[in-house]
């Protein structure tokens, strides 16, 4: 049921089309020229005004403004006689629903009525649904907000003492994503470095990122061996998040800063880059084992390695948004132009390589970042 106002100069006219509305279920209240339908306005809203163009004090112009002012959702029906239909097309460009022609005809006045009142029921419920879809979505901005700002409090810091320097880069492709990283050093001999990319994107591999975290970091603080950090986790991801589809590649070091040693394991993740100081070139170090969360496996089929290091030696971590970056040429980066610009940078100073090898990246960007990269490089003193 609508609420009507009906405004016409002419009292047969407006008892006519008062009778006409009478019939219907709507509220109709009718008022006898411009000024007292303004004096009405003042203290109600309506749905619909029906009101007569040409009038003597106040004419339906100045009625539809006043109206479309004070209640933007209220439609308005201008009624014309033949001489000034060009001054009804003007009230319709200044926001009035229809107009139609006097002498009035019932039906197509009813069926206006109608029409319109549709119209701003029409109109509020899509207002609504966009309020609603604002709000929704500043919903998800705030989320997307809380969720960078959990996952970036994940990201190790940069570590250096007497005896190696581990500088750490993060860019995830929309604030959150797959890419996590820790970095310990029991404080004595040994520095623990491990690198994660989870498949998928955003919110999803973000949570699973969360969730693993608190794992992994478990399993470092127990000081266990590569191969162990690995098994224990993967079977940890086929208990927890069997059959999400979720898996991850990753790699783990174990660096001995006393026997200047590293042991490695790596499951499906790009190999490790290890430059000797000493022979001025670089050798990777490749995954041994399958990817992460597949299939439980035995401690036994996990495979690790072992690697002397020397003073002054680099060794460059990085999830797969690194060598997957696009050129100029619409090519991938690879690992053979990963190398080529790792080379050229590798004499920086280590705390500034990881943003050397992204400004790089950025000097040949063609299109935007297709994954998150990770970077971490330490450097043994």
């Amino acid at each position: 049921m609508a609420s009507i106002l009906l405004v016409d100069d002419d009292k047969s006219i407006l008892l006519f089309l008062t009778a006409i509305l009478s019939k219907t279920s709507h509220t109709v209240t009718s008022v006898l020229g411009g000024a007292e339908a303004l004096k009405n306005l003042e203290k109600n809203e309506y749905d619909l005004i029906v009101s007569d163009l040409q009038m003597p004090d106040i004419d339906g112009l100045k009625i539809l403004k006043e109206a479309k002012e004070k209640y933007p959702n209220t439609e308005v029906l201008i009624l014309t006689g033949y001489g000034s239909i060009k001054t009804a097309v003007k009230a319709m460009k200044s926001g009035a629903f229809e107009y139609l022609s006097k002498p009035v005809d019932i039906d197509e006045f009813k069926f206006k009525v109608e029409q319109a009142l549709q119209h701003r029921e029409m109109r509020l419920k899509l207002e609504a649904n966009e309020r609603e879809l604002e709000e929704y979505h500043a919903m998800l901005e705030r989320d997307l907000r809380l969720s960078t700002q959990v996952q970036e409090s994940l990201v190790p810091q940069p570590l250096e003492n007497d005896r190696i320097e581990i500088s750490v880069k993060h860019l995830p492709m929309i604030g959150v994503g797959g890419d996590f990283a820790d970095v310990y050093y029991d404080g004595n001999r040994y520095v623990y470095l491990n690198l994660i990319d989870v498949t998928g994107h955003g919110i999803t591999a973000a949570l699973l990122v969360n969730r693993t975290c608190s794992e992994l970091r478990k399993l470092i603080r127990e000081q266990l061996y590569p191969n162990e950090i690995i098994y224990n986790l993967n079977n940890f991801i086929v208990d927890v998040f069997y059959r999400t589809g979720m898996f991850l590649t990753m790699f783990s070091c174990m660096i001995d800063l006393k026997e200047l040693k590293c042991i490695y394991c790596g499951a499906a993740h790009p190999p490790l880059l290890l430059w000797n100081h000493r022979h001025n070139d670089i050798k990777q170090l490749a995954s041994q084992n399958t990817i992460v969360g597949y299939e439980q496996i035995e401690l036994k089929d996990i495979q690790q390695s072992e690697i002397d290091l020397r003073k002054e030696d680099k060794l460059l971590m990085y999830t797969d948004g690194l060598t997957e970056f696009e050129e100029r040429q619409n090519m991938a980066l690879g690992i053979e132009g990963l190398i080529k610009i790792v080379e050229k940078n590798i004499h920086e100073e280590t705390k500034h390589l990881p943003e050397k090898i992204i400004q790089e990246l950025n000097g040949n960007r063609k299109k935007k970042m297709t994954d998150d990269i990770f970077i971490i490089v330490a450097h043994l003193k």
